[in-house]
Order: C-alpha cells, then sequence, then structure tokens
C-alpha cells in the first residue's frame, strides 16, 4: 500500500511547487571532453565588432582580408555553451606560433558571440604578410580553423635607369621614376637617398615642367618638393649623373656598384616597395655577375637593344630594407685605351676593397670594414688592460678576472683577423674574375 501512496505523493509535491513559482531543474552530470558541451553556429573575421547587451557582440565589416594598416584583426564565433576555457591560436604564414590567449567563456543567455582580436597596424604582424590562420581549441580539442589574409598598403612604386655609356673615363647616368599612392594622405614632398650622383635635377612626368629640389651634395639627401598637395598616382623624375661607383678592376672587367638606403627614401619602415631597374651598359659590353649587397635573391635577365646589353631586375623591398649590388661587366672595347687609365694594381684593386670593406653587415648596424676596425681596436684595449692587470705591476687593486679579459681580447683579435680575412678573398676572388 506505501509504496502505491509514494508516486502519488511525488506528484502533489510537483504540483505545489509549480502553484508557488519555484522552478526545478535536474541537472545530470556526463564525463564527457568540454567541447562536447559546445555547439558552434558561425563565426568569422571582422574589422569591427559593436558591444550590446548581455555580453553579446555583432561584428561589422566582416571580412577575411586584410592590409597591414587595419589596426585589429577581430576573430569571432557564436555557439550554444553554458561554461568552458577555449583557447586561440594565431599561426602566421610561415606556420609559426604567433600568439595564443586562454579565455573563460560564459553564457547566460545562449546563444552567445565570443571575440577576441590582436594588434595589426602596431605590431610586428603587419610584416608578416599572407595567409593566417586561427585555430579555436577547448579541451586540447579542434573546435575549427579559420583562415585570413594579411597583403601589404603599397605607398609607392619606383623604376631606376641607368645607362653607362663609357666605361674609360667613367660616364654613366640616371634617373629615378617614382609613383606615389597616398595611402590615406596626400604628399607635398618626396625625399631620396642619393649618394653616387651629381648634377640632380627633377621634374613633373605629365606637366613636364621642373620641380623644386634641395640637395645635399655631402649626405646624398635630395627632398623633392611637388609644390602643393598630390594624390593618387602622381608621378616625377630625378635625373642625375653618377658621380661614383664606377671603377675598372682588371684587364677589361669593370665594377659598377650602387647603394640604396631603405630608410633614405620616403618610407615610414612599414611598407613594403616593388621596385624595377634596367642598367645599360657599353655597347658590345658583357655582363659577368652581379653580387648584392644583402642576403636579397637577386635574378637578373639580360637583353639585347642595339648592341647593348640591358640588365633588368625586379625586387620588393621589405619595410625599411636596404637595396643594392656590385655589378661586374666585360667591355672589351677600352683594352687599348687602360694605359691611360690607373694601374689596375693600385687604384682599381683599392677601389674594390673599399667597396667591400664598405658592405653593410645585415645582422649588425656596421659594415665589414666598421667592424674589422672596432675588434681592432678594442682588442688592443682589452689587451694592454690584461697586462697592466699582471700581478707583476703589483700596485693595482682593481678585482677583475684576467683570464676572462684576455680571452675576450683574444675572441675580438680573432674575430679582427677573420673579418680581414673574408675581405681578403673577396678581393682575390674578384681579381680572378678580372684575369
Amino acid at each position: 500500500m506505501g509504496s502505491r501512496l509514494l508516486p502519488l505523493a511525488k506528484c502533489l509535491l510537483v504540483i505545489l511547487f509549480s502553484l508557488s513559482g519555484i522552478s526545478v531543474t535536474a541537472v545530470s552530470r556526463v564525463h564527457a571532453a568540454p567541447a562536447a558541451a559546445i555547439i558552434v553556429y558561425s563565426h568569422g573575421f571582422a574589422e569591427q565588432v559593436n558591444y550590446t547587451q548581455k555580453g553579446h557582440f555583432i561584428a561589422t565589416n566582416i571580412t577575411s582580408t586584410f592590409t597591414q594598416d587595419d589596426r585589429f584583426v577581430y576573430a569571432f564565433f557564436t555557439a550554444a555553451l553554458a561554461s568552458a576555457n577555449v583557447t586561440w591560436e594565431w599561426y602566421d604564414p610561415s606556420g609559426q606560433l604567433f600568439l595564443n590567449q586562454t579565455q573563460q567563456l560564459q553564457c547566460d543567455y545562449t546563444p552567445c558571440t565570443f571575440v577576441y582580436y590582436f594588434n595589426l597596424r602596431y605590431s610586428a604582424a603587419r610584416t608578416l604578410l599572407g595567409l593566417w590562420t586561427m585555430t579555436l581549441r577547448a579541451g586540447g580539442v579542434d573546435l575549427y580553423s579559420d583562415h585570413f589574409l594579411i597583403i601589404p598598403v603599397i605607398p609607392q612604386d619606383v623604376h631606376w635607369d641607368f645607362e653607362i655609356t663609357h666605361s674609360i673615363p667613367p660616364r654613366a647616368h640616371g634617373s629615378l621614376q617614382v609613383t606615389i599612392h597616398p595611402s590615406n594622405k596626400t604628399w607635398s614632398s618626396y625625399l631620396v637617398y642619393l649618394p653616387f650622383a651629381a648634377n640632380v635635377t627633377a621634374h613633373d612626368s605629365l606637366a613636364q615642367h621642373a620641380l623644386d629640389l634641395i640637395w645635399n651634395n655631402k649626405t646624398g639627401e635630395v627632398l623633392v618638393n611637388f609644390g602643393q598637395q598630390r594624390s593618387d598616382g602622381y608621378q616625377f623624375i630625378v635625373n642625375f649623373d653618377i658621380a661614383e661607383g664606377l671603377w675598372q678592376l682588371g684587364s677589361g672587367v669593370f665594377v659598377f656598384r650602387w647603394f640604396e638606403s631603405g630608410w633614405g627614401t620616403f618610407n615610414d619602415g612599414y611598407h613594403t616597395i616593388p621596385e624595377t631597374l634596367n642598367v645599360s651598359l657599353p655597347t658590345n659590353a658583357t655582363l659577368l655577375d652581379v653580387v648584392p649587397i644583402n642576403s636579397i635573391a637577386l635574378n637578373p635577365h639580360v637583353a639585347e637593344n642595339n648592341s647593348r646589353s640591358v640588365v633588368g631586375i625586379t625586387e620588393t623591398l621589405g619595410a625599411g630594407e636596404n637595396f643594392g649590388w656590385t655589378m661586374l661587366y666585360n667591355d672589351s672595347s677600352n683594352l687599348n685605351t687602360q694605359t691611360n687609365s690607373a694601374s689596375p694594381s693600385s687604384t682599381p684593386t683599392a677601389g674594390a676593397l673599399n667597396a667591400i670593406l664598405a658592405q653593410p653587415i645585415p645582422v649588425l648596424p656596421l659594415t665589414l670594414g666598421g667592424l674589422s676596425l672596432w675588434t681592432a681596436v678594442m682588442s688592443i684595449f682589452l689587451l694592454v688592460g690584461s697586462e697592466l692587470l699582471a700581478p707583476a705591476y703589483g700596485r693595482t687593486r682593481i678585482l677583475i678576472n684576467r683570464r676572462r679579459l684576455r680571452f675576450a681580447a683574444l675572441t675580438l683579435a680573432t674575430i679582427f683577423i677573420a673579418v680581414t680575412a673574408y675581405a681578403i678573398y673577396l678581393q682575390q676572388s674578384l681579381t680572378q674574375i678580372g684575369r
């Protein structure tokens, strides 16, 4: 009899609770992966999000393509969940983990939209152009992966033209054509670094009228004044003569060296610059080799134009990246006139060595010559200091490990010898090419 009354009593209790306004929720605990309790409805990326009530977000300007000047990259997803720990993982185009962040999420009124972002404009991400991947994980399980693209902003593109008319005496002319793009701004002037130039002039490409410029022949800085604010697509040309960087290396072999500073142009250090250049060699001259000043891989192509070889190079320079080359070419038409020039065993060899020592080191803010001089001077100071601190003097009270000091001095001396040997090796290599 009692067993029959028990279900009736339970029904009466449920009716009483319902009449009093109290809700009864039965909670069951299931041992499963945390991701099993998350149901993802939608996901993507946006340039901007707006916050609404009850912890919700509305994504605006939804896109999967961002420029390096966009301020943020917002990743969002809409899901049904109660509470969960999720990890946002951002991978750059090379597949390396760039950023990860774990968040505790809670949704009181399901479904909810959750957002995470990272700074694009003012971080190293703006220089890592290409296809990115964002993976959302919960409890060691991948919920989903999304992809987005970061593309460069092109504020300018440049084209160089060099014409070497004579090797002996050296005669060469250059021109720089610049097409500027505003990138949400306008331009009123342009700064370019021409350390080997002389007789610099500038003019408007379309109107063909001269432009004012300020040229510092000691530093090589040239500031071109447009006269007014210019908008997208404005072109101008800078003309100049080659005053330095062209000399004879050996019998019929000549060197043309050029250097462009990535910070010497109107470059803010954040944007890439597409560049093309053509170098017209003297009549009947042939190209031997082109050596870049840094690790940039040059892929020159040679075309013939009226018995003249034209060397073409196309590059896209990174933000603030230096660019330049040492070009070797053979000009047999000057073999009979080299007696009138400087001796190949003196001045040209010294010029080649100076050019080699002036090569900048990509990792350090020094040239080969600067590193050689610095290590030589520092090793002398340290060796002299180690001798003055020797026990034979007996009057010093400086507590310094003399053995470590001497080791540091010998290390610097070894670096000095290695750099000098490398410079001599490069010089001998160029001399062998010349022969």
